[in-house]
């Protein structure tokens, strides 16, 4: 599947509203959730992404994400890099999981609250974070302020 162009996401307005939380009765997930709105439709919806434990670790492996980190860190005092480390993993979490979200409205949402199951979008960010690994580290340089993104536009 290919990366959702802006143009396609641009109908919607998302707004990150909480997470990463564990899933109740799921303790091997995480979820986000976001507030949506598409242009056409007279209120927003509450859409919760859920993610496995098990694929976070996947994408963590495949991006080098602890070297990648420790790379952008590596002039940073010990103290504010503790901090600064437990931060971007939360990031990380929120990242892939606006990237499921952004696959999930590429695909077409109904205007309904919602979750959005790990299994649903896995293969998708697999492939994302195979040929677009940026798709998910660009969002936490520019949140953390560490180092100017690849390419956002």
């Amino acid at each position: 599947m290919a990366i959702p162009s802006p143009a396609d996401l641009a109908q919607y307005r998302v707004t990150f509203f909480f997470g990463p939380e564990p899933v109740e009765h799921r303790p091997d997930h995480l979820r986000c959730v976001f507030n949506v709105k598409k242009r056409s439709w007279k209120g927003g919806v509450q859409v919760g992404v859920d993610l496995a434990h098990a694929h976070l670790d996947q994408a963590r492996a495949h991006i080098g994400f602890a070297s990648w980190l420790q790379d952008l860190l590596r002039d940073m005092e010990q103290e504010e890099r503790v901090a600064t480390v437990q931060r971007a993993d939360d990031l990380f979490i929120q990242s892939l999981c606006t990237c499921a979200l952004n696959l999930a409205l590429h695909a077409g949402l109904e205007q309904q609250n919602q979750v959005i199951e790990a299994s649903a979008f896995a293969s998708e960010l697999e492939h994302l974070i195979r040929n677009a690994p940026t798709e998910v580290t660009d969002r936490i340089r520019l949140e953390l302020d560490l180092a100017e993104p690849s390419d956002l536009a």
